[in-house]
């Protein structure tokens, strides 16, 4: 009884016009079918003579009701490509908090080039992806004050490029752990221009060392050149 897989609803969607609906508790063929899970998660697409999704599908995972309404609600939705089984291609995925990615998967991981909007900011990042993270050429768009950064990303974080605020000016140089860092430049809307330094403050007596394998933002201090002339 323990080695059993669970029982499955599977209807085809595929039938000819008119035929009786066919219904079964397992992948029997290759076909279009609509798959209810034990746990009321649901599946439509396309599944191949290996009993494997590729093609075009929607995956809907579903969770628990509330206490006055048990009926289960909608958590998250896939929809977009699938190959050999996993999420591959370009689609769109809604997460359990509101955040909406929608382009290029690979192995079920973001890879390639996408959009990701953050429902509790409102910030959108839109660029290159790869292992599921910012890697490459991207935008970061602040909602709160409509500033940007944009550049260079590596494991999710700027590590080269321009912070532009609005109507203010920009900053261009390094970034460590989403902060300016080493040397750069601020461009004001005056006209005027600073170079300097982002350099890291001598750690305090009292100040923790990071755990092991914690990333931790720099603490930094601007050493700039002077901008008066005469």
């Amino acid at each position: 009884m323990g080695d059993e897989e669970p029982q499955v609803k599977v209807e085809y969607l595929d039938i000819a016009e008119g035929a009786d609906p066919e219904e079964t508790n397992w992948i029997r063929r290759a076909g279009k079918a609509r798959v209810t899970y034990v746990n009321g998660c649901v599946f439509e697409g396309t599944f191949d003579a290996e009993k494997v999704k590729q093609g075009k599908g929607t995956y809907i995972w579903m969770g628990p009701g509330t206490e006055e309404d048990e009926t289960p609600v909608e958590k998250a939705r896939y929809e977009g490509d699938y190959k050999d089984g996993l999420r591959t291609g370009v689609g769109k995925f809604v997460y359990p908090n509101g955040d909406v990615y929608e382009g290029e998967f690979s192995e079920n991981k973001m890879q390639g080039e996408g959009s990701y909007t953050y429902k509790a900011s409102g910030d959108i990042y839109s660029g290159g992806w790869a292992d599921g993270k910012k890697n490459g050429q991207g935008v970061y768009e602040f909602s709160k004050d409509s500033s940007m950064m944009t550049g260079a990303w590596e494991a999710g974080a700027l590590v080269t490029g321009s912070w532009i605020y609005k109507a203010a000016g920009q900053y261009d140089g390094s970034f460590k752990v989403g902060r300016p860092f080493g040397a750069g430049k601020f461009s004001f809307a005056s006209g005027l221009e600073q170079s300097g330094t982002f350099a890291e403050k001598a750690k305090g007596e009292d100040e923790e060392e990071p755990a092991e394998g914690e990333v931790v933002a720099p603490n930094v201090e601007w050493k700039g050149t002077s901008i008066v002339s005469f």
